[in-house]
C-alpha cells in the first residue's frame, strides 16, 4: 500500500480535533456579554377605607371575676364537729344563714343549764335581801312609832345598813352577774353552728366530721354569690374617655355607668350586664394605670341570655343556658365611654408607631400611585380595630400592607 495515501487521513483528523480544541478554548475563556438590572417596580400595596362612626363609644379593658365578699369559717368555741352539711365541698352553694357544720353542743347545754340555775338563785337572794330591807325598815317604824323621839338614820354607811340597802345591792349584782353568764352560755351555745350571713359557695373545706376544731380554727373558705366583681385596669389616655368616672364611688346595684361583661366559654361568647361600681383611690405605681371596679348582680344566675346592642359587642348564641359568670373567669369588660362623638375605625395593622417621642401615622394612598404619611391620634384598640380622632378625610384610603422601607410621597401600586 502506497503510504501516502494513509497520510492525508491522518492529516484531516488532526485538523479537526485542532479546530475542536481551539473553538472550545475559545468558549470557555470569552468574555461574559454584559448585563443591566431590569427597572425597578413600585411596591403593590393593599389599601381600606376609613369607616366613620358617631355615638357614644365602648371603652374596652379586662379582668378577672373575683368575689365582693370572701371570709374564712373558722370556728368561735371548741369542740367536735359532729354534723357537717353536705353543702360544705368545694363548690358547694349555700343559703344565707344555713348551718355549714355544728360542733358537739352537749358542754355548751350543760353550761346554758348551770347559768339558768345561778340566775334562779341570784333572784332567790335579791328577794330575800329586799324582804329584809323591807323588814328592817318596818322595825324601825314600829320603834318611832313607840317612843316618838327616835331620829331618822342618816345617810351615812350606818345609816344605810340599817335598812339592809348593801345586801340589797349586793343581791342585784349578783342577779346581773348570772344573767350575763346566761347570755353568754346561750351565745357560745349558738356558736357551735357555723353559719355565714350571706349566700355563697365554698371555695375550700378545710375541717370534715369528727374533727376537733379549737377557737379560731379554720373549717372552709366561702365566698358571696351575690355580686361579682371585675378590676379593670385603664390606661389614663382610655379612663379619660368615661365622663364622670372619679364621681362613682360605692355606688348601689342601678346606680353606676353601664357596662358589658363578656366571657367565652366552650367556643361560644356570652355577656352579662354590669355597672362601674367605684375607681381605686391610688394610680397603679408599676403599670401607671387606673383601676375600674364593675360590679356584675347575680354572677351565677341562670337569667336569659343578653343580646348584643352594638356591633362591637358579641350576640350570645340563642337556645342556650348561659353559664355561671365563675370567680377567676378572664373576661372582656365594656364600659360606656364619651357620648355624642364622631371617630374614625381603621384597620390596626394600618397604624404604625414610630419613636418613642412622635406621634403614630398611617400611610394613606393619595390618588392610585402615591403614598402619604398622616399623623393620627389613637383613642384605643379593639381587637383588630383602632379608633382614631377624627382628624382624617372621610373618603380617605389607608394602606394595610407593611412596608420594610417607605418614604413619605414615595409611588406605589394599588392592588385591584
Amino acid at each position: 500500500m502506497d503510504i501516502s495515501t494513509l497520510k492525508w487521513p491522518l492529516i484531516g483528523g488532526g485538523l479537526l480535533l485542532g479546530t475542536a480544541a481551539v473553538v472550545a478554548l475559545l468558549t470557555v475563556f470569552a468574555p461574559e456579554p454584559e448585563t443591566s438590572d431590569p427597572p425597578p417596580q413600585s411596591p403593590l400595596v393593599s389599601t381600606a377605607p376609613v369607616e366613620v362612626r358617631a355615638g357614644s363609644l365602648l371603652v374596652r379593658g379586662t379582668g378577672t371575676v373575683r368575689p365582693v365578699r370572701e371570709i374564712e369559717l373558722t370556728a368561735e368555741v371548741g369542740g367536735r364537729l359532729v354534723d357537717v352539711s353536705d353543702a360544705l365541698v368545694s363548690g358547694g352553694r349555700f343559703n344565707a344563714g344555713t348551718t355549714l357544720a355544728r360542733i358537739d353542743p352537749a358542754d355548751y347545754q350543760s353550761a346554758v343549764q348551770q347559768a339558768e340555775a345561778q340566775v334562779t338563785q341570784a333572784r332567790v337572794q335579791l328577794l330575800q335581801a329586799e324582804e329584809e330591807a323591807g323588814a328592817a325598815r318596818e322595825d324601825y317604824e314600829r320603834l318611832q312609832g313607840r317612843t316618838g323621839e327616835t331620829p331618822a338614820p342618816d345617810s351615812t354607811e350606818l345609816g344605810r345598813l340599817v335598812f339592809n340597802e348593801p345586801q340589797v345591792a349586793q343581791a342585784q349584782s349578783a342577779l346581773e352577774s348570772a344573767r350575763a353568764a346566761l347570755q353568754n352560755a346561750r351565745t357560745n351555745l349558738e356558736r357551735t353552728r357555723l353559719q355565714v350571713p350571706f349566700a355563697g359557695m365554698v371555695r375550700q373545706k378545710q375541717a370534715d366530721l369528727g374533727a376537733y376544731v379549737a377557737p379560731g380554727t379554720p373549717v372552709a373558705t366561702v365566698y358571696g354569690t351575690e355580686e361579682a366583681e371585675i378590676v379593670v385596669s385603664l390606661p389614663s389616655q382610655k379612663a379619660a374617655l368615661i365622663d364622670n368616672l372619679w364621681a362613682t364611688g360605692g355606688q348601689s346595684r342601678d346606680a353606676g355607668l353601664p357596662a358589658t361583661v363578656t366571657s367565652t366559654y366552650g367556643g361560644q361568647r356570652y355577656a352579662w350586664e354590669g355597672r362601674v361600681h367605684r375607681v381605686e383611690g391610688a394610680i397603679d405605681e408599676q403599670t401607671r394605670t387606673v383601676d375600674v371596679v364593675v360590679r356584675v348582680p347575680d354572677p351565677y344566675a341562670q337569667a336569659p341570655t343578653v343580646q348584643s346592642r352594638r356591633p362591637e359587642e358579641p350576640t350570645e348564641p340563642r337556645g342556650r343556658t348561659r353559664p355561671p359568670l365563675a370567680i377567676g373567669t378572664y373576661t372582656t369588660v365594656n364600659i360606656e365611654g364619651r357620648q355624642n362623638g364622631t371617630y374614625h375605625v381603621v384597620p390596626r395593622r394600618a397604624v404604625h408607631t414610630r419613636e418613642a417621642d412622635q406621634p403614630p401615622v398611617v400611610w394613606t394612598a393619595v390618588g392610585d400611585s402615591m403614598l402619604a404619611e398622616r399623623t393620627v391620634e389613637p383613642i384605643q384598640t379593639v381587637e383588630e380595630k383602632t379608633y382614631l380622632a377624627p382628624t382624617l378625610d372621610p373618603d380617605t384610603r389607608v394602606i394595610t400592607t407593611d412596608l420594610r422601607v417607605q418614604t413619605d410621597s414615595m409611588t406605589v401600586r394599588l392592588a385591584q
